[in-house]
């Protein structure tokens, strides 16, 4: 188990894609940085101090600065990976601290291997970390940095799902960006599912499966919870345009759906959020 500090300041000193024609054995090293690498097609054994791990497509491999890692066979021809290398912060390499000493809220205990099909942020941030360290950008230290520790935030939630969640589901990812990105919109459960080309009764079980919940509902709760962040943040704002700003045909509609989500009238909870309150309305 590596522990690896979270929102540090971090320098990524190499990072690139790497297509092997005809197969290749992994170096036999010991760096003085963290390696990241990505499998995009194919398999690799790579062995760190001694465990072998079997490295597939979308998997995620962390080689611990400082440990002994090799391999011993070739992988397959054509395989193709991504690698960025990391220098360890002080913490993690124990030159000022003593990590039992730490909090452990510093820390995100990581797995050396990790299983990524079905996070794809994890390799989306991989991808635009390295088109960031290739490029001229004059906040690129900055970039490569709050890349790595998004990177790191995608991990942490990769360790969250794997113990009772549900793994998630790119579909219903996506639908929930889309219905957050235009609030203004009410999509029906039909209209949604023809634009990702499957049926309302698929978009609704996978629904139910990522979000305990259907499409309609996880879109009302949605959008009456931005409902009433608009509310609190915007006190001169009118119930109409609320209702406007969140898809509801008018201010009747969004009070009464807001009551039987809040259990209070959309003034009661505004009044109960104002700014400086320090205690909500039971």
């Amino acid at each position: 188990m590596l522990l690896l500090e979270k929102m540090a300041h971090r320098r990524i000193i190499s990072a690139n894609y790497i297509t092997s024609v005809n197969g290749m054995v992994h170096p036999d090293r010991i760096l003085a940085e963290h390696d990241f690498l990505y499998m995009l097609d194919g398999e690799w054994e790579i062995i760190e101090d001694g465990h072998i791990y079997e490295m597939h497509r979308d998997d995620l491999l962390i080689l611990s600065a400082g440990r002994h890692h090799r391999g011993e066979k070739l992988c397959n021809p054509g395989n193709r990976h991504m690698y960025f290398h990391v220098l360890p912060t002080a913490a993690e390499t124990g030159e000022k601290n003593d990590m039992e000493e730490m909090e452990s809220s510093k820390f995100l205990p990581c797995h050396t291997l990790l299983h990524c099909r079905h996070h794809p942020h994890i390799r989306m941030y991989f991808e635009e970390l390295i088109s960031v360290f290739w490029s001229d950008s004059p906040e690129k230290l900055c970039r490569l940095s709050l890349l790595f520790n998004l990177l790191l935030c995608e991990i942490a939630e990769l360790h969250t799902v794997s113990g009772d969640r549900q793994p998630s589901d790119p579909l219903v990812e996506e639908v929930c960006r889309q219905i957050q990105s235009n609030p203004q919109t009410f999509y029906t459960a039909g209209e949604m599912a023809e634009a990702h080309f499957i049926c309302a009764r698929t978009l609704n079980n996978r629904f139910r499966k990522a979000c305990q919940k259907t499409f309609y509902a996880y879109q009302m709760e949605t959008r009456l919870e931005m409902a009433g962040h608009f509310l609190t943040h915007q006190p001169e704002a009118t119930l109409h345009e609320a209702a406007v700003n969140f898809g509801f045909y008018d201010e009747f509609h969004l009070s009464r759906a807001f009551k039987k989500h809040f259990k209070v009238s959309p003034s009661q909870f505004r009044k109960s959020h104002a700014v400086g309150r320090t205690s909500p309305l039971p």
